[in-house]
């Protein structure tokens, strides 16, 4: 039996879905932006989902461009689904592998309700 803090964050068997946990609710798809530190920030463009290992305040910016988040981190109470709810956009929380199964400008879509991301 699994702890408590871990869940089910994989990948289907063909490859095609994430899993982790919901942060925040809604379905968005769009282009999806791969975002390691700051020094990324300024490709992050309107529309783009954010996708990245974590977030903290300093991110907070990118928050007001992006259509949706997906983290390798965190779960409910993390940052990035705070904030992300705040702003009314879907958040996927802890998919351990987002930043390096996913490519920078592949369209994907977040379902921040079932807490899954679609690789498309």
């Amino acid at each position: 039996m699994a702890a408590w803090w871990q869940h089910n964050a994989d990948a289907s068997e063909d490859g095609s879905t994430l899993s982790g946990v919901a942060g925040s609710p809604g379905l968005v798809t769009a282009s999806a932006r791969i975002i390691i530190s700051p020094d990324d920030f300024n490709r992050l463009q309107p529309g783009d989902i954010l996708v990245c290992q974590y977030t903290d305040p300093t991110w907070t910016p990118l928050f007001g461009l992006a259509a949706g988040v997906v983290a390798d981190t965190g779960g409910q109470l993390s940052h990035a689904a705070i904030v992300a709810r705040e702003y009314g956009i879907p958040a996927v929380m802890g998919t351990r592998t987002a930043t390096s199964r996913i490519a920078d400008g592949q369209t994907i879509t977040v379902d921040g309700t079932k807490g899954t991301v679609l690789l498309g």
